[in-house]
């Protein structure tokens, strides 16, 4: 009866202890993921094709101003765009973080992401100038 109890405590103990070893080489994964999407983000920002400009991360959600890198691609660009920015900014490339969008140039609040996924409102210019084109 005595030896059981510290058998069942090194038991459990063991299993708690499990997951870690396997976290660990995930935080790797996670890490090198981390570092492609900030790579990316540095060729499609200021630098690069302008996508966004900006970045005010001072409270929730993020902000970020887009610029006109982002008016002219396309919207599944803009959207694939805009989901490695929030994966990059929840620092885990399976979690998302929540992000409004704003233009550059008027600074008005144009989208958001989140928990309803991607979405651009009616006053943004590049979906005015579409529907204008359509009609």
């Amino acid at each position: 009866m005595k030896l059981t109890r510290p058998v069942f405590t090194a038991l459990f103990l063991l299993l708690l202890l499990l997951p870690w070893g396997a976290g660990a080489q995930d935080f790797k994964k996670w890490e090198a993921q981390l570092s492609e999407y900030k790579q990316w983000l540095d060729v499609v920002g200021l630098t690069g094709s302008r996508f966004w400009l900006r970045l005010d991360s001072s409270r929730r959600p993020h902000k970020v101003y887009v610029g006109e890198g982002f008016d002219k691609a396309a919207y599944e660009l803009k959207e694939q765009f805009i989901e490695i920015f929030s994966h990059y900014l929840a620092g885990h490339p399976e979690k998302f973080a929540l992000i409004d969008l704003f233009d550059g140039i008027t600074e008005t609040h144009i989208g958001e992401f989140g928990w309803g996924g991607f979405r651009l409102y009616p006053n943004y210019r590049w979906l005015a100038q579409e529907s204008a084109r359509k009609d």
